[in-house]
């Protein structure tokens, strides 16, 4: 029997797909990075994933799991199976504190059925992204600093690892899968913590003209402890969403410090969430995260701003994300400069199959628990190590 034979005996004849506009359309993700998907299985449960997996190891073929392709690189396949859960995509239960939902359910759908309750990791692409993406690439919402990465919210984690077995992490274990990219199991349920609601905030937004200026003030409000989120927008982007073209902070406070009534803070906030389609509709597709030293970032951005690259995001955490056309050369030559000012790559969207090397200790623990998890290393081959 064939392979797709053996798959459409598990999942059914629909839910297997070898033809090319399929295999086209999951060989890319938001990175428009290129592989090569052998073909794509669509399973509905728990169980059915666990017996793709059986076949999968018995046929020696590598599985690449994929969430919404979101990311950049994070579900790029080199000639494999590509196993797409967004089928299990239900919330299974809300109480007081918690949440429980499937790999595949959107952050969206996620948001509407907790009700009054709050979930803090919001990323830009909330209406698609799925909760089994954001746990395998440990997410960062809008709010960074404030509220940190997906690896804060996650109680429990339900995997099917590479020996077919299906286990709930919990405690320290669960660093055994959040932001392992899906290397060590297909992520299929997980159980995250709520907050009843977000705390009341007020918004300043400050112009500055020049990166010495912002950078005095930068280092003022990080030694304030009612500066809850601090978001950098240069000149480029400040003009895209309708600012004046300088470049700004926007500062959210815990409590009423901030000088911007409610509904102001909330169209402030809703532009910025709109900045990366923005960009995207002007041929600026090309993102990276860099975690920068607080002193090498006004050099940083004044190499970017002479290039007239558009950068933005959490620079309260040292983050951001410059964003290159890409019909042009500057994204190499950047990347080559990257050491030079102690950035660090991969802080948002994790490795995937971006050409850059992951760190040696985050590489040798790669190594340790994929041979436990996946000694056959059926999952994700060849992208992180």
């Amino acid at each position: 029997m064939s392979l797709i034979e053996s798959f459409k005996g598990i999942v059914g004849d629909v839910n297997v797909s070898e033809g090319q506009i399929d295999r086209m359309v999951y060989s890319t993700d938001a990175s428009r990075q290129k592989g090569v998907a052998q073909l794509i299985v669509w399973p509905s449960s728990v169980e059915q994933i666990h017996k793709v997996v059986m076949m999968a190891r018995r046929a020696n073929v590598a599985i690449m799991p994929r969430g919404a392709g979101t990311g950049m690189g994070n579900s790029i396949p080199n000639n494999d199976v590509v196993v797409d859960v967004s089928k299990l995509n239900r919330v299974l239960n809300v109480e007081k504190g918690f949440v429980e939902a499937e790999a595949g359910a959107a952050l969206q759908d996620l948001n509407k059925a907790i009700g009054s309750q709050f979930f803090p990791v919001q990323p830009e692409s909330r209406k698609a992204c799925t909760i089994g993406g954001m746990i395998a690439s440990n997410a960062i919402g809008v709010k960074a600093l404030e509220f940190g990465r997906m690896a804060n919210w996650v109680e429990e984690a339900t995997i099917v690892d590479g020996n077919g077995l299906c286990l709930k992490l919990k405690g320290d274990a669960l660093k055994h899968v959040i932001g392992m990219e899906g290397s060590t199991g297909i992520i299929v349920s997980a159980k995250l913590k709520l907050l009843e609601k977000e705390g009341k905030k007020s918004i300043t937004m400050l112009g500055f003209n020049t990166l010495t200026a912002m950078q005095e003030k930068l280092l003022e409000l990080r030694a304030d402890t009612l500066a809850r989120n601090i978001e950098f927008l240069d000149d480029i982007c400040s003009e895209m969403l309708g600012f004046a073209p300088k470049l700004h902070l926007i500062v959210e406070y815990e409590g009423s410090k901030g000088n911007l009534k409610e509904a102001e803070a909330r169209e402030v906030w809703s532009a910025r969430e709109q900045l990366p389609f923005l960009l995207g509709q002007r041929k600026h597709l090309a993102a990276d995260d860099l975690l920068l030293p607080l002193e090498s970032i006004p050099k940083f951005l004044h190499v970017l701003r002479k290039d007239n690259v558009p950068c933005y995001g959490p620079i309260g955490l040292g983050i951001v994300y410059p964003v290159y056309r890409d019909d042009n050369s500057l994204a190499g030559r950047f990347r080559g400069l990257y050491r030079q000012f102690g950035a660090k790559l991969g802080v948002k969207y994790g490795h995937g199959r971006r050409k850059h090397t992951v760190p040696e200790e985050k590489a040798r623990r790669v190594l340790e628990l994929k041979a436990h998890y996946d000694p056959k290393n059926l999952f994700s081959r060849g992208k992180l190590i």
